[in-house]
């Protein structure tokens, strides 16, 4: 977190830990089994599923609903449902869309299903965490997240959204009101009022504030479940990667379904070898931060004795919820007179990054991941002189 960002949080803060993950690698069951151990501690737990393919039920062999419910001593879960959640947070929002669709004579069922946007269930979900945080009501709160893409594009919504709410909706908001008289002459279609408009603004500044949260280090740590397969460790490479671009704080790697050193039968040897090969890759690739194996399993882990059993094997006697390791992504420094802009881009080369800039914007994109960053006021003033790319470490060199 740079110094010249303002925090405003609650006295007590929850800890809030995020695992990601390419689909299948075990996400759910180890985010449930970090919430039964981290009770164990006296902590009271919530883990909450953004996976829009649910399967915290299946691991707690117990219905959950939209809300929290009580799993274990200490524990609750839920599964976020974006019906559920449009009701509770975009009331004024979705009745002008349902509005615009009813005056376009389209089927109120249709027109129900249409008000849900793109985007909005990973926005719902930012909220709820983000709620609860807020609230303070759990002491640690477990995000088991969608795979690893859908999770890039919820933590990159606030960076989207600040660049809305600064560029773009001031604009519209304006021109819709000197427009707005002339516009009712001619048509009766239904426009946005102005507490639609607040209901909006009140959006884009909590996405804002969430941002902020996810990205501060002593409140937050993003985990990368993998297995040890080819492509699972490709994409975790990038999405350690873009978790750096977008300044979020990863503190470990769960490296899930290892084979055990006692399971000795010649069927196994080409995959054992193939494990060990694999495992010191990612020893080497993630270096910097702390590593930790959970075994394959004999049979599906379900149920709370079995989560227990696995998160028992995952982390020791340690306390899951404690921060394993705490870096900036990225941060400021002043050398002499000249400044730079410190980003930890792992993995990339530097023909993948390209840079430019905008007045107080600074753009950085990586294939397909753009990040937009709103400089403070005293390198807005200045222009970029220089880019390295050297270990992994971007310098942004600022005239």
């Amino acid at each position: 977190m740079s110094s010249f960002e303002f925090r405003c949080y609650p006295k007590s803060m929850s800890r809030i830990i995020l695992y990601t993950g390419k689909g299948g690698v075990g996400k759910t069951t180890v985010a449930a089994a970090t919430a039964l151990q981290a009770a164990k501690n006296g902590n009271k737990v919530l883990v909450i599923s953004t996976d829009a393919a649910h399967s915290l039920r299946d691991v707690f062999e117990q219905e959950l609903g939209p809300e929290p419910v009580k799993v274990a001593k200490n524990v609750y879960a839920q599964e976020i449902d974006v019906y559920y959640s449009v009701d509770k947070y975009w009331g004024k929002l979705t009745s002008y869309i349902q509005s615009v669709f009813n005056w376009m004579k389209v089927d109120d069922i249709l027109a129900e299903e249409f008000s849900v946007f793109p985007g909005m269930e990973e926005v719902a979900s930012f909220l709820w965490v983000y709620n609860h945080y807020k609230e303070g009501d759990y002491d640690v709160i477990i995000v088991d997240s969608a795979p690893t893409g859908e999770t890039l594009k919820l933590l990159s919504l606030p960076d989207v959204a600040r660049w809305w709410l600064v560029k773009v909706f001031p604009i519209e908001r304006k021109v819709l009101k000197i427009v707005r008289p002339a516009l009712k002459v001619v048509s009766d279609m239904p426009l946005p009022e102005e507490d639609t408009y607040n209901a909006v603004e009140n959006l884009f500044s909590q996405l804002n504030s969430i941002h902020q949260v996810f990205s501060d280090p002593d409140i937050t740590s993003i985990r990368l479940v993998l297995n040890l397969e080819k492509m699972v460790i490709n994409e975790t490479q990038r999405a350690y990667t873009y978790l750096n671009l977008y300044g979020y704080p990863v503190d470990s790697a769960i490296v899930n379904r290892v084979m055990p050193k006692e399971l000795d039968h010649p069927y196994f040897d080409e995959l054992k070898k193939s494990q060990k090969n694999y495992m010191e890759e990612v020893k080497q690739l993630f270096n910097n931060i702390p590593i930790y194996e959970a075994p394959l399993i004999s049979k599906e882990v379900l149920g709370k004795d079995a989560l227990l059993d696995f998160g028992k094997a995952l982390f020791s006697d340690k306390d899951p919820s404690q921060i394993f390791y705490k870096g900036k992504p990225y941060e400021i420094v002043k050398e002499g007179e000249t400044y730079s802009m410190l980003i930890n881009l792992p993995f990339v080369s530097k023909e993948d990054v390209k840079l430019n800039q905008i007045g107080e914007e600074l753009t950085i994109q990586i294939e397909n991941q753009r990040r937009n960053i709103f400089l403070p006021k005293f390198l807005a003033k200045l222009n970029v002189d220089k880019a390295n790319l050297e270990n992994g470490v971007l310098k942004v060199t600022f005239e």
